[in-house]
């Protein structure tokens, strides 16, 4: 007898590609304490997102559009990986082979999230409200993170130059955020 998930709607539903995100580690290049997987890390974003519409009182339409980017934001990594941001940062070409690549493979892995990838990727270099609002929530995950490692005792300079180089980039998008509301 053919179990219920494997049929009709629910079968459409449950993707099991979508799991490779809570085997994906963050900061694998780094020394660490505690591990994070990229599962983790999207349902952290996702709920800091929340905090921030209630505490800015976003519309309910940038809110939800934030909560689409932080669903989508790292789909790719379950082909590509997790590259660290500051290997982004340094290489801006190898930063837009990477962005090529993750479109490409959700064209061909995973084409149901492709168009709201596209629309986060767009919304980035536009600056949009929600764009702001995913990546502030996603840079209070690194400091979180970051925090916690460093309470355990993680004292290595890389993960206190993670930590620091966080604080600066959440001060800078609180004011940004800020700005644009008040626009």
């Amino acid at each position: 007898m053919t179990s219920y998930f494997n049929r009709g709607k629910v079968k459409a539903l449950g993707d099991p590609k979508i799991l490779g995100l809570g085997q994906i580690i963050r900061y694998n290049n780094r020394p660490k304490i505690k591990e994070e997987n990229v599962a983790e890390h999207t349902f952290y974003v996702s709920s800091t997102i929340l905090k921030i519409a209630q505490m800015f009182n976003l519309p309910d339409e940038i809110k939800y559009k934030a909560l689409e980017f932080a669903v989508v934001h790292d789909i790719p990594e379950i082909f590509v990986g997790d590259i660290p941001f500051d290997t982004k940062v340094n290489n801006p070409r190898l930063a837009e082979e990477v962005e090529k690549a993750e479109i490409r493979t959700l064209e061909i892995n995973m084409p149901e999230y492709l168009e709201s990838y596209k629309e986060f990727v767009q919304a980035e270099k536009d600056v949009t409200l929600p764009y702001l609002v995913t990546k502030l929530a996603d840079t209070v995950s690194v400091l979180q993170y970051s925090n916690l490692e460093i309470e355990l005792g993680n004292e290595t300079p890389s993960m206190k130059s993670i930590n620091e180089g966080a604080q600066g980039r959440v001060h800078n998008l609180l004011e940004l955020l800020e700005e644009k509301l008040n626009e």
